[in-house]
């Protein structure tokens, strides 16, 4: 499956490629980034890779999956962000849903890079699935994630918890 490229004024986004995995692991590495993510551990560079492999997989199997978010300017890797498909535990209610999720390295926040490639990553969602329901998830203290969520029309649809932490559930029609 080719993974497509999408465009926005300041950035590219596209599929993962061998040549990313240093600064994804690195990413993975730096707890300022991964308190908010997951069980808020961490990842070693094993574990890493397993998950950058889990990127292209989500692709080649499902059709959709994540980018990595590239400054146009620079060429300068700063994030990944796109469509999973986790199989959590949670609600049946958001059984099935396409769910949206993003991380961006700690030096290319406040730039307004999230909210660009979130609404480039929506209007491609839009063509792929259709006017259905998807979904975001964040901790409640993350406030710079709840803030892009909500300027891109995410509203919250319930609170609770995944992997035994608390989190608030967005949602929006695409």
């Amino acid at each position: 499956m080719s993974i497509p490229v999408l465009e926005t004024p300041r950035l590219i986004l596209r599929g993962h490629r061998q040549e990313d995995f240093d600064v994804y692991a690195a990413m993975w590495a730096d707890p300022a980034l991964t308190r908010y993510l997951g069980d808020g551990s961490t990842k070693s560079r094993e574990e890493a890779w397993t998950s950058f492999l889990r990127q292209i997989g989500h692709w080649q199997l499902l059709g959709f999956g994540n980018w990595v978010v590239e400054e146009k300017e620079s060429g300068r890797h700063i994030g990944t962000i796109g469509f999973n498909e986790r199989r959590r535990e949670r609600s049946t209610e958001l059984d099935g849903l396409p769910e949206l999720g993003w991380m961006f390295d700690g030096w290319a926040s406040g730039n307004g890079y999230a909210t660009e490639s979130l609404r480039a990553a929506l209007a491609w969602g839009r063509e792929k699935f259709g006017p259905v329901r998807v979904i975001a998830i964040t901790a409640p203290d993350n406030i710079a994630s709840m803030r892009v969520a909500e300027k891109c029309g995410f509203e919250i649809f319930s609170r609770g918890e995944s992997m035994g932490r608390p989190r608030v559930f967005y949602m929006r029609t695409l």
